[in-house]
């Protein structure tokens, strides 16, 4: 991938935000692209993953197996999304697997290419340690704003961010409801009203797993 368009992926990342030009390019030169087919699992729980991960394009899942032996979704990766930050540092195992749900474009920065690169730059390692501070704080305000909001706002961005990630409307859900549930924190009987409150303030059209979104200002609303 050319380097404007590997800055556009570092950009994305909250951890490299305040990076002087010089060092974000410096972090797009390790940027490598990868694409995933719907369906491919991209890493393993027990997998030592030695890359960062942004998404650029799709949607990926995140999920563990339960004691139970039942896969759990954990998360849903949107474009803009990323994971493995702490594989920037270290190369542990991870306890969880990613899965592609639609086509998706990745973005990869390996771990040993990062680690010399803050050799060589005690500037760009002190500009991360500073972001990495003021992000953590940002999340622990967001957490406490995400338990304010109601469930209508939740899905119908889950339903604006799924179907500009698929580029469809309408689209089919890559998740089923109750996995939809699950990533949201509710339950699946909250997730059939919420839906049905949607449709009937003909905001969205479903039926079974097809969505069609007839009201896109609308649902930015509810956000």
């Amino acid at each position: 991938m050319d380097l404007q368009q590997a800055l556009e992926c570092v950009n994305l990342v909250p951890m490299f935000h305040s990076l002087p030009e010089d060092q974000k390019t410096e972090v797009a030169k390790l940027v490598v692209q990868h694409d995933y087919p719907k369906g491919t699992i991209i890493y393993l729980a027990g997998d030592t993953v030695g890359h960062f991960m942004i998404l650029e394009a799709g949607q990926v899942k995140i999920s563990q197996v339960a004691a139970n032996g039942k896969e759990q979704l954990l998360k849903v990766l949107q474009p803009g999304d990323f994971d493995g930050e702490a594989a920037l540092f270290n190369g542990d195992q991870r306890n969880v697997t990613a899965t592609a749900l639609v086509d998706s474009n990745v973005c990869q920065i390996e771990q040993g290419a990062f680690q010399k690169l803050i050799q060589k730059s005690p500037e760009l390692s002190v500009s991360l340690l500073q972001t990495l501070s003021q992000q953590i704080n940002n999340m622990q305000e967001e957490k406490t704003i995400s338990s304010t909001s109601d469930m209508a706002g939740k899905l119908a961005k889950y339903l604006l961010e799924t179907s500009a990630g698929l580029k469809e409307n309408p689209f089919k859900l890559p998740l089923k409801k109750k996995d939809i549930a699950t990533f949201l924190g509710t339950t699946p009987e909250t997730i059939s009203r919420t839906f049905k409150q949607l449709a009937a303030e003909d905001l969205v059209d479903v039926s079974g797993s097809k969505v069609r979104i007839l009201d896109e200002d609308g649902l930015s609303m509810l956000v």
